[in-house]
Formats: structure tokens, sequence, C-alpha cells
């Protein structure tokens, strides 16, 4: 027998990309625009899941209640959920992750840029509600269009988040109305059963 040598794996030629969870070979890349940046901040877990919770607890409003009494039950409860998915956020990614380690500042850091989607899938309802609130959009106008905007925003960020993956158009239409009828399904059932 004879003794040939094993054949090696190269080793990747382009850095590596680590996030605490996963590190893999980087695609060369070029420097995000602006607005690929925004977008990157926007079109993530925490946004859609925000989204959906601001269109849930819309939805479950009782009848006659006002579009203020309605703010200061889904405001609070937005900023709740935020502190807990930060809390969340800091303790998964504090300490060790590989060969990196991860100070509570720098994981509880992360933890806040990570989960502010949380808050952002709330401005456009609770902005509507606030013109409701303040008389500048009446009540009625500016409860139907919180729901509604929930439903778009989901839609656009199942658009834009299949548009970073280079998907062609029929893609992101199909990911935008996926999302959009998930926010419709949320509001239908919170209703439903509240």
């Amino acid at each position: 027998m004879t003794d040939e040598p094993k054949p090696t794996t190269p080793e990747p030629t382009t850095p590596e990309t680590t996030t605490p969870e996963t590190t893999y070979p980087a695609q060369p890349v070029r420097p995000l625009t602006r607005w690929e940046s925004i977008r990157h901040r926007i079109v993530t877990p925490p946004a859609i899941y925000g989204t959906l919770l601001a269109a849930a607890l819309i939805g479950t409003a009782e009848d006659g209640e006002s579009d203020f009494d309605i703010l200061t039950t889904v405001v609070p409860t937005l900023l709740v959920f935020w502190l807990a998915h930060i809390f969340a956020e800091g303790i998964a990614h504090y300490g060790r992750h590989g060969q990196q380690r991860v100070t509570m500042r720098e994981a509880l850091r992360f933890s806040v840029g990570f989960s502010s989607g949380l808050l952002y899938g709330g401005i456009v309802p609770c902005g509507l509600l606030v013109l409701g609130a303040v008389g500048i959009m009446g009540e009625a106008e500016a409860y139907g269009f919180s729901l509604l905007a929930p439903v778009v925003l989901l839609g656009a960020l199942g658009w834009f988040a299949l548009a970073d993956r280079g998907a062609r158009w029929p893609g992101k239409l199909g990911a935008a109305l996926v999302t959009g009828l998930l926010g419709v399904v949320v509001i239908v059932l919170k209703i439903a059963f509240h």
C-alpha cells in the first residue's frame, strides 16, 4: 500500500463573515448604498414581528375605544416587548461564541440595534392613530388605515426580503402577497378570538 498524501481542502480566499449564530465564507461585496443600508436595518425578523404585534393589538380594540385609548395600549405593549427582546437577545449573545468573546455591553448594543425593528413596525400604524387622536383625521378613518398599514408594510417587507436575495419580480410579488395576507389572517384571528 502506498502512502499517498490525503487531499486537503483549500483555505477560503475570501474573508469570513461571523455572526453569533454562524460562520460562513463571505461573498465579495461592494459597499451598501444608503437605501440598502436602511433596508437591511428594517427588513428583520423583529420588524416583521413588531408589525404583526401592532396589527394584532390595534385589531383587538374594543368598539367605541378612542384612538388615544388604543395608543395607550399599543405603545406601552410594543415598548415592553422591545425591552423583553433586548433582554433575551443580550443574554443569548453574552459570553463566548466560538473563538469570539462577547461582553455584556457588546451583547446589549447588538440587541438594541437588532431589536429596534420591533419598534419600527409600530411607527406607521401608531402615527395614523395619533392623527386620529389629535383630530387631523377622523378617528374611524385613522383606525381603519392603522389596520391597513401593517398589511401594506408586511407586503413591503416580504418584497424587500426577496429583493435582497436577488429574486425576480414574480418572486418578490409572491412574497409581498403572502406576507401581506399573513397580516390579514393575524388581524382576523385576533378579532375573531377577542
